[in-house]
């Protein structure tokens, strides 16, 4: 059952005494899990014989893939061949006593497995199952594969990040991120809810309807109003317009938003005239591009560090454009303790990010536990 926090000065763990049974596989039933499991509560990964197929997804040391390793820590694994009746009957007692299930199976494979809400409210009340999928429970692609990649296709979101003339994915597993962390946020909810009424439930999450809602405050917003019709160009064509500007050395990232960063940008640029060549420009989207195309012609003339400078004197947001090593090695980032550290016993040294939450006054989370070997 839910715990007190702990008290200031203790590690920010407010999930200690949650159980969670994870039957989840690949991404965004796992990485939800894990990031309960990063809150303190007690995460069994059931995994089919063979394992999660994601163990064998991409790089790996001595049998163990590094992806799997980066979603599955702070848990321990028990095999549950649920083909077998006596691999039902085993997740059935790991259930009876667990406060959260966390499935991300297709729909209808908990029902022909005989895992359908009703057997499961007879069985623990208090249970809250969370059910993640492709695109729900129901409705015409229910029953379709979902990966990240189809998902960002379907929902606009490829088109945003190129053109129509060559849409392009997001580089990295957005959608089942943010599906993941929707998912985890609706246990916690759930949890809730459950601690004033007593009994549990099912909550359902389709990756579908999680990055829609991610995308719906700005990439929506020309679809918002009713009455505006589909004749208002999409706000893609505006988001195209921001980009990066090369230096001597590399690039640098200028992000304008109000007005007078505008300005500071053009000055900045040592060009304070181009605010008066803007002002003849109405719609938004060109005259962004237009400031882009101007500051482009001359940052290639200073350093990256140079540019960055005269940007903050102007109080224009500007960033360096990093790679992954250089990102690792910023000092804000070891500042903030970003990563964490520890040994693994099949990948050795390793590093990882850490939850996110901090809690002032709290000491930070105790160092993970390595993701588990199957069965351990």
């Amino acid at each position: 059952m839910l715990q007190e926090p702990l008290s200031a000065g203790g590690a920010f763990q407010p999930l200690s005494g949650v159980t969670v049974v994870e039957a989840a596989s690949y991404v965004s039933g796992p990485f939800a899990a894990m990031m309960l499991a990063d809150l303190g509560a007690r995460v069994t990964k059931v995994e089919p014989p063979g394992g999660d197929p994601y163990r064998r997804f991409g790089r790996a040391v001595q049998g163990t893939g590094i992806m799997f390793a980066n979603v599955n820590r702070n848990k321990r694994s028990e095999v549950v061949d649920l083909k077998a009746d006596s691999g039902r009957r085993r997740l059935r007692a790991l259930v009876a006593e667990a406060d959260v299930f966390l499935t991300n199976w297709r729909p209808g494979v908990a029902e022909e497995l005989g895992f359908d809400e009703s057997s499961l409210r007879s069985l623990n009340p208090r249970l809250v199952w969370c059910r993640v999928s492709g695109f729900g429970q129901d409705g015409p692609l229910a029953g379709a594969p979902a990966f990240d990649t189809v998902i960002q296709a379907r929902v606009g979101l490829m088109s945003v990040q190129g053109g129509a003339g060559s849409p392009d994915s997001v580089r990295g597993y957005l959608v089942d991120k943010v599906t993941a962390s929707f998912a985890a946020q609706a246990i916690m909810a759930a949890l809730l809810q459950r601690a004033s009424t007593g009994e549990g439930g099912v909550v359902d999450v389709s990756m579908l309807d999680a990055i829609a809602y991610f995308m719906g405050p700005e990439l929506l917003a020309e679809r918002t109003r009713l009455e505006d019709g589909e004749g208002r160009p999409a706000l893609a064509e505006q988001l195209t317009a921001l980009r990066c500007v090369q230096t001597s050395d590399g690039w640098v990232l200028v992000s304008p938003v109000r007005a007078k960063q505008l300005k500071g940008m053009a000055a900045a640029a040592g060009h304070p005239e181009w605010v008066d060549e803007l002002r003849g420009e109405a719609d938004p989207g060109r005259r962004t591009a237009r400031i882009y195309d101007l500051v482009a012609g001359v940052t290639p003339s200073a350093t990256t560090a140079d540019w960055l400078e005269r940007f903050e004197e102007h109080d224009v947001p500007a960033a360096p454009v990093l790679d992954i090593d250089e990102h690792l090695a910023d000092p804000q980032v070891e500042h903030n303790r970003t990563y964490v550290y520890y040994d693994h016993p099949a990948l050795g040294r390793i590093r990882q990010p850490r939850h996110p939450t901090r809690r002032p006054g709290a000491s930070d989370q105790p160092d993970p536990s390595p993701s588990p070997a199957l069965d351990e």
